[in-house]
């Protein structure tokens, strides 16, 4: 957490006001993606509010594209609402970045959701899906695009590292070693399996990318919230499903049956096969630890939570060193 921060900006809150103005705040977890997130609680210590402090780099126009999608999906009671501020504006520039007020969601996420839970969440992902119209001209996966940029990107590099993986933080070093061995392994076989749909037309819609599992939440079996929209793009749904099902992956194969299954008897259009989502959430793993790579190896970032990093390491090795194809 942000130890410099006590509370959220005084200009924020001013400009929520007066729902902002009574709450009391407590600072939520960090992601990995730079924003910041205060919770605020009525006077009987009830969530109400999630103030959101946008990573700096996110621009005014993002930011109400993001918005517009979200009220696009606002009757679905498991989508926080967005909430308007002075003048009707949404969102309010303070402190070098965008700040945005959201309804707080009820609930938590599942560690070990049952099959059950995944047709579920699988069955509210359709219904998100649903609220968002289809472009109207067919085009290739950008997230296909994507993991390949990534993994050619990075092949000289990774012959270096598979000699000598330079140290990071002792918590992490044995972790990345173990990445760098499993990207190495894996990146010629994803590209080669990738390439076939690089060019291949398919539907696409707004979706929101970085659906993991943790930003699904649940209470007493229902799905009760979905969170973190701010990765949105058009793209095919199955990067959705496959982010998804793929957090999962290390507990049964038979997520993504059984997730897929859910997804299409609820309305769902999917015009690719059970593989194709497959091949998006393996590729995926591998292209999330290089990406883990290249940001503590090549670029530094800090380690100050590298508890948090080696969690999240730990969870992406499951996962990825499980492969056995494509």
């Amino acid at each position: 957490m942000n130890q410099f921060l006590a509370r959220p900006p005084r200009a924020v809150t001013e400009h929520f006001s007066p729902l902002a103005a009574e709450l009391t705040w407590h600072q939520a977890s960090e992601g990995f993606s730079g924003a910041i997130v205060w919770r605020g609680d009525d006077a009987t210590g009830v969530p109400l509010v999630a103030l959101k402090g946008w990573p700096p780099d996110a621009s005014a126009e993002r930011v109400q594209q993001i918005h517009y999608w979200m009220s696009q999906a606002a009757r679905l009671p498991f989508v926080p609402s967005v909430f308007a501020g002075t003048h009707g504006h949404t969102a309010v520039f303070a402190d070098g970045r965008l700040w945005d007020a959201c309804r707080w969601v009820p609930g938590a996420p599942l560690i070990q959701p049952t099959e059950a839970n995944i047709r579920s969440a699988c069955e509210a992902v359709a219904h998100l899906h649903r609220c968002w119209p289809l472009a109207s001209n067919r085009k290739p996966c950008r997230g296909v695009a994507n993991r390949i940029d990534v993994l050619t990107a990075h092949r000289r590099q990774l012959s270096d590292w598979n000699r000598d993986t330079p140290p990071v933080e002792p918590a992490l070093d044995p972790l990345l070693r173990r990445a760098v061995s499993v990207v190495a392994r894996n990146t010629d076989a994803a590209i080669t399996a990738l390439r076939p749909w690089a060019s291949r037309p398919l539907l696409s819609r707004p979706c929101l990318r970085d659906l993991r599992g943790e930003h699904i939440f649940f209470r007493t079996g229902m799905v009760t919230g979905v969170i973190d929209f701010g990765a949105m793009i058009i793209d095919h749904p199955a990067i959705d499903l496959a982010r998804f099902l793929g957090d999962f992956s290390a507990l049964r194969e038979s997520v993504f049956s059984e997730g897929l299954n859910a997804y299409r008897a609820c309305g769902g259009v999917l015009d690719v096969p059970d593989e194709f989502v497959q091949l998006l959430a393996r590729t995926g793993f591998v292209c999330s630890l290089l990406g883990w790579l290249v940001r503590l190896v090549v670029r530094h970032e800090p380690t100050v939570r590298a508890t948090a990093i080696a969690a999240r390491l730990a969870h992406l090795l499951a996962c990825a060193e499980r492969i056995t194809h494509f």
